[in-house]
């Protein structure tokens, strides 16, 4: 669980930790599961993109970086397919938390209402297992 080396994978680290915090004290706090799911999502696409950008050769960033940010957009099914190119491949458990959190999108932003707190329950829990075995992995 080091810090990255890359600058740019660090901010993107260092924001994935942050929303993962403020997404669970959302829902401790205030019990907002929309917001809870929409923030755990984004800590989701931060940290498989710092890891993305710690795998990729150092020659190769800059254009990673580009492509994440142009390409990659807050697509976690892109992200994910990254992940495996690079050979980095989640182990079952957590692969299967990863495909449950492709369902995340940013678009949840334009839907009205509280949320389901089961449901952001379930999502904060498989945002945890993905962003700490990234962890462990950087």
């Amino acid at each position: 669980m080091a810090t990255p080396r890359d600058a740019n994978a660090r901010k993107y680290y260092r924001v994935a930790k942050q929303r993962l915090e403020e997404a669970r004290l959302i829902f401790d706090k205030i019990g907002l599961s929309a917001a809870t799911v929409y923030l755990a999502g984004y800590a989701i696409e931060c940290m498989l993109k710092a890891l993305t950008l710690e795998w990729t050769p150092v020659r190769q960033r800059p254009e990673m970086l580009k492509s994440l940010k142009d390409d990659f957009g807050h697509n976690l099914r892109r992200l994910r397919a990254a992940l495996i190119e690079q050979n980095l491949h989640p182990p079952r458990e957590v692969l299967g938390e990863l495909l449950y959190a492709c369902s995340w999108s940013p678009d949840l932003r334009y839907e009205p209402g509280p949320g389901d707190p089961k449901e952001a329950e379930r999502f904060l829990a498989a945002a945890k297992s993905i962003v700490i075995w990234a962890d462990g992995r950087i």
